[in-house]
């Protein structure tokens, strides 16, 4: 069987012979307007080649959403972003994993594409390695506090979450996506002045002091990487290196929202930012930027970076 193919040079044509009742009914009559097809195919696809890059800063640039579970394994979409072209992989593309764990038994997790090579040599050691950073899109089932006391001693680097919970969501996350979440390195706030006044504003107390680079695989997000800019974090030791909005929510702002579990009811969730000597920044299930008592009972929802 002869094939049809696209010319060299193609030309877009907008307009086809229209076929009639008393056009022949011949092979020749359908093969001119199928190559005609063929042709606009080629000469389009050429375009978006010639507009567009399999690159981070490309893929960054446009929101999609397609569900990726059962067109792509966990590890075939690592090899894409391990590759630094990020083929078919778009801003607010997702896929689901489940979990089990200590703290919430077995649960789903769907991961969503927030941002692509966004830590790219960032860090006191440079992080060299192509990436696609992970927001889940709802929170943990399970609601944890920052800390047991309503105290930011330690700051975010200290707190009960960073050093507690979300190691336990960490390694079922690793397991869950057969190892690929990669360690990074961050600048957390250390240390917490109860004494001075917070930026937060008039009647808040205590700010972030002091900060140093850890190891990190998972982290709740900054007030900037999810808003584009601070509301109440107490001091610039609050952002560190997370100060650049993710991708994910200057394309899709509602996804800041967050339900408790997998598609659950709305869901307040912490962030990393210190407020003051009692309280840590969080997003209220209005969208609005708000903060509580560290000892509450709130979100999980973290990010990671796999590849």
């Amino acid at each position: 069987m002869a094939n049809l193919t696209a010319a060299d040079s193609p030309e877009l044509v907008l307009q086809m012979t229209a076929m009639e009742r008393t056009t022949p009914a011949h092979y020749d009559e359908w093969n001119v307007r199928h190559q005609q097809f063929l042709d606009n195919d080629k000469y389009l696809n050429e375009q978006f080649v010639n507009v567009f890059s399999d690159s981070a800063a490309a893929h960054n640039s446009i929101y999609r959403g397609k569900n990726l579970t059962n067109v792509y394994t966990v590890d075939e979409i690592c090899e894409r972003i391990s590759a630094g072209t990020f083929k078919d992989l778009y801003i607010g593309d997702y896929f689901d994993v489940s979990i089990t764990t200590s703290l919430g038994d077995t649960e789903t997790v769907r991961c969503v594409l927030a941002g692509f090579d966004i830590m790219w040599n960032n860090g006191d050691t440079a992080f060299t390695k192509h990436h696609a950073v992970i927001v889940p899109k709802d929170c943990f089932k399970t609601k944890a506090k920052m800390n047991e006391t309503n105290v930011t001693t330690g700051g975010y680097a200290g707190s009960a979450m960073h050093t507690e919970v979300l190691p336990v969501y960490a390694a079922a996350l690793q397991t869950a996506l057969n190892n690929h979440i990669i360690s990074h390195r961050e600048l957390l706030s250390t240390a917490v002045s109860t004494t001075g006044n917070s930026n937060a504003g008039a009647g808040f107390t205590g700010y972030a002091s002091s900060w140093a680079w850890s190891d990190c695989l998972l982290r709740l997000m900054s007030e900037i990487q999810v808003y584009g800019s601070t509301v109440l974090s107490s001091s610039f030791y609050d952002t560190g290196n997370a100060n650049i909005q993710f991708p994910l929510f200057r394309l899709a702002p509602n996804l800041k929202v967050a339900g408790l579990g997998h598609n659950g009811s709305r869901m307040w969730y912490y962030l990393s930012a210190v407020v003051s000597a009692a309280a840590f920044a969080y997003c209220y299930i209005i969208g609005v930027s708000y903060y509580h008592s560290a000892a509450g009972d709130g979100g999980v929802r973290p990010y990671f970076c796999i590849g």
